[in-house]
């Protein structure tokens, strides 16, 4: 009941303008009615007279106002759902996108570390003023709110500012991993979490792009866990 008297709520404007006109139509039709029967028969000979037709055409016009309301409502309504939609495409297309452009790539190792890059790249028409990315590597599930939030006192999470990125630019982070904990992780004895997060900062705001990705062992890849946009 409560939810029926919301939507009627919403179109208190229109509902009113209706009973309205019903109740303008009705007495005019009433009115008209009596004088198209009192002129009908005070002129049995010509039942279409001059009078009688006036006065149909004037109940045709009442309807015809409804209709015109009924439209006006229709159009006004229209252009609200439009105006909405317009700023929805403003806020989406006229900001930057920033997300990863492919996997986590390895590039070179050592007999310590091994490293590995992830690209990421503005898909937005607008420049991000500056880049600013989270990552840590665990040996289990992270926490992504606890990340977040700084309240993670890992000594492997940091961070690092890669500065603007302009429209279609691609930027490239550096990922190390330490040869025995990915060997470790082969074995099947434990795991390789990869936490990053990019937030990045422009004219409307700030927003940012994070995921979480899991060494898969029968690949030698890095697949992708959990994928969010803030």
């Amino acid at each position: 009941m409560i939810e029926l008297l919301e939507k009627l709520f919403k179109y208190k404007y229109l509902i009113g303008c209706l009973l309205v006109s019903s109740f303008l139509l009705s007495t005019t039709i009433s009115i008209r009615a009596e004088n198209a029967t009192d002129a009908s028969n005070e002129n049995n000979e010509n039942p279409y007279s001059i009078l009688v037709i006036k006065d149909y055409f004037e109940i045709a016009g009442v309807f015809l106002d409804v209709g015109v309301i009924l439209l006006l409502w229709k159009t006004v309504r229209d252009f609200s759902e439009l105006a909405k939609v317009s700023k929805l495409q403003t806020e989406v297309r006229f900001r930057p996108w920033v997300g990863p452009n492919g996997g986590f790539e390895l590039l070179r190792e050592d007999g310590q570390k091994k490293q590995y890059s992830i690209t990421m790249k503005n898909f937005g028409e607008v420049p991000a003023s500056n880049v600013i990315v989270t990552c840590t590597v665990t040996d289990s599930m992270p926490d992504k709110l606890s990340f977040l939030n700084h309240n993670n006192s890992s000594e492997s999470k940091n961070q690092f500012q890669l500065g603007p990125l302009l429209p279609g630019m691609e930027k490239r982070y550096w990922v190390f991993i330490e040869n025995e904990n990915y060997r470790r992780a082969m074995e099947g004895t434990s795991n390789i979490f990869i936490f990053i997060y990019f937030m990045y900062l422009f004219s409307g705001g700030k927003s940012g792009y994070g995921m979480i990705s899991q060494l898969d062992k029968k690949t030698n890849n890095f697949v992708h866990k959990e994928m969010w946009i803030d």
